[in-house]
């Protein structure tokens, strides 16, 4: 029998998540190539444990179904924010989470999507410039305070309001007058100064930097979407004060709508951060609170992760990491690679063929590179901090009920 609050990440593999027993955090690392069994035999098994609250990545939409009333059952508050069918989506706004500047900053960042978004220039200037003018806006309308403002669709819409003559870049424009409007009964805002910092531009560039930000936020504007962006039913802080379950359903093939989708992961790691500093005994969550993310580094770009992952452990979150190969760190997170992998405690690999990957493994594991290049099809290398590591089968899910004390409808 498999007991409560414990980690399972092999066949005989289980842990306890009382991190200060166990003195190692509950950080994950999986690596394991495509079909090498990430869900089955480590993702799954954990959401069946219903230990804490989940925030999980879930393409397609399958864990959902599969798992929501097993959950709901269990005594989980059940949430879903669906980006392939935002109609059946519970609302989220990320709006109701932008209480500082430093915010605006972080989510007219992960709006851009610098870092993994198509069709970014070779010249950055043209997309640190978008970010520039999309801060300001969102500015605009925090500042104002109307919440029935405060909206996707809103802010294209002052897009729009900053068209210019190209060939004539002082003339005055629909959204400088706003501005300046604005500014007078704002006389310290952030917007009006960050709008300024944008608009020395000549007009012809004011022209292509509209047309950037257009391109990288059109996407977004769409009816269903707008109508699930308009309002919220997350409360990300609850995450952490009672056992609840986040799907963030996204689509393996359509990739447009990830930025949402980073910023929702960004957001909610924060907020669960300054609730547990601010408003919690010791500064640790009620309820601890795991992400379980998968294509992580590739799909899925968390602001400031590398700084996180090495301090949530005290505030009771963890993290389980999904890649193919170590490499995809380099995406998105370049010169911290090293950061991440060395803050997961636990490290499980389940097979593959990209070498540099079989090289790390074959190093931790001090076995030669052949023997984990040609490891046997479900079998992993579980490596933990402070233990020998070891080869064993992967979990079999087939067995979950029996394991766990007692068979049940799935």
């Amino acid at each position: 029998m498999i007991p409560n609050n414990t980690m399972i990440v092999g066949d005989g593999q289980y842990y306890s998540l009382d991190c200060y027993k166990t003195g190692v955090n509950n950080n994950v690392l999986v690596v394991g190539a495509a079909g090498s069994g990430k869900t089955r035999s480590i993702v799954t098994p954990n959401i069946l444990q219903a230990t804490g609250s989940y925030v999980i990545s879930d393409p397609k939409g399958l864990l959902y179904k599969e798992y929501h009333k097993y959950l709901r059952e269990r005594g989980y508050v059940v949430k879903k924010l669906d980006l392939i069918h935002p109609k059946q989506s519970n609302k989220y706004n990320f709006f109701e989470y932008i209480r500082t500047e430093q915010d605006i900053i972080k989510v007219s960042h992960m709006l851009c999507d610098i870092c993994t978004g198509e069709g970014t220039h070779k010249d950055p200037f043209w997309d640190q410039s978008s970010e520039l003018l999309l801060t300001s806006l969102i500015a605009y309308l925090v500042e104002r305070g109307v919440a029935s403002d405060m909206t996707m669709h809103n802010i294209l819409s002052l897009v729009t309001a900053c068209e210019v003559n190209e060939n004539d870049g002082s003339s005055r424009t629909v959204l400088d007058r706003m501005m300046d409007s604005h500014q007078m009964q704002h006389p310290d805002s952030f917007a009006y100064r960050q709008y300024q910092k944008f608009r020395i531009a000549a007009g012809r560039t004011i022209r292509s930097i509209l047309i950037s930000l257009s391109a990288k936020l059109g996407i977004y504007d769409f009816a269903e979407l707008n109508s699930m962006l308009k309002a919220d039913q997350m409360d990300l802080p609850s995450i952490g004060k009672k056992k609840t379950a986040v799907f963030v359903v996204i689509s393996d093939k359509d990739r447009s709508l990830d930025g949402i989708a980073n910023l929702f992961y960004s957001q909610t790691m924060e907020e669960l951060c300054k609730y547990a500093d601010d408003r919690c005994k010791n500064g640790r969550l009620p309820v601890d609170v795991r992400f379980i993310l998968d294509d992580f580094a590739t799909n899925c770009v968390v602001t400031d992760f590398p700084q996180m992952i090495s301090s949530i452990r005290s505030r009771g979150i963890s993290t389980m990491l999904m890649l193919q190969a170590e490499g995809q760190l380099n995406v998105c997170y370049p010169n911290e690679k090293d950061t991440i992998i060395g803050n997961c405690d636990t490290y499980v690999y389940l097979g593959g063929n990209d070498l540099s990957t079989a090289e790390s493994v074959a190093i931790r594991c001090d076995v030669p590179m052949k023997t984990v290049l040609n490891m046997p099809i479900r079998t992993s290398w579980i490596m933990r901090r402070g233990q020998e590591p070891v080869k064993v089968p992967q979990f079999n899910l087939d067995k979950y009920w029996e394991i766990a004390g007692g068979v049940e409808e799935r």
